[in-house]
């Protein structure tokens, strides 16, 4: 691991990586510090217990999945010139967000949520990750409602926060995807949004 990472930085990471390998329970104080290239004491300095570094760790993994969402939104919806460009941008950005290798990141949200069922402290960060990424989201929303392509009766952070809910849905299907037709799970969720959105 790089040194040029400054410590707690790097207890983070290999907590993330040891989560994402085997589940909190997988998470040992010594093998994470051997992993950060510190010594075990060196843990305490930066967080008093385990469950401390592993809440730090879990909302991390949180804060990192939103970023990975929002990214490319700003992007993509960005460049649109007129509502077509900008309805052809979200069918897009849908079909991408929904492609199987991006169900990491919406399980990793479930994973978080679960553990912040018995954290105040984890409960209290996603909750302000949360704000955040929908406070970004709102006000992209309302640049296009100034512009007339999404309807302007509707608060614009609270359609970005029901957008983020919609594209985390998209985990019941996955996990029993054998009986589900996960192409028209994405049809319905993408026209769904659409149709929302859209002035009348």
């Amino acid at each position: 691991m790089s040194q040029a990472l400054d410590t707690r930085t790097r207890l983070i990471q290999a907590t993330m990586q040891a989560i994402s390998e085997g589940g909190e329970a997988s998470v040992r104080v010594h093998n994470i510090a051997e992993q950060a290239e510190v010594r075990e004491p060196s843990v305490y300095h930066f967080f008093k217990n385990r469950k401390e570094l592993v809440d730090a760790a879990q909302a991390e993994r949180y804060r990192q999945s939103y970023i990975e969402l929002f990214g490319p939104f700003r992007v993509m919806v960005g460049l649109a010139t007129t509502a077509e460009e900008f309805e052809n941008a979200l069918r897009q950005l849908f079909t991408g967000v929904y492609r199987p290798e991006r169900h990491e990141a919406r399980a990793i949200r479930v994973n978080v949520w679960g553990s912040a069922q018995s954290s105040a402290h984890l409960a209290e960060v996603v909750n302000q990750v949360n704000k955040e990424i929908s406070r970004q989201f709102g006000e992209l929303i309302a640049e296009f409602q100034q512009k007339g392509w999404v309807r302007t009766d509707l608060d614009p952070m609270m359609l970005g926060l029901w957008i983020m809910g919609q594209i985390n849905s998209r985990n019941m299907v996955e996990m029993n995807s054998n009986n589900y037709d996960l192409d028209a799970w994405d049809k319905v969720s993408i026209e769904s949004v659409l149709a929302t959105m859209k002035p009348n």
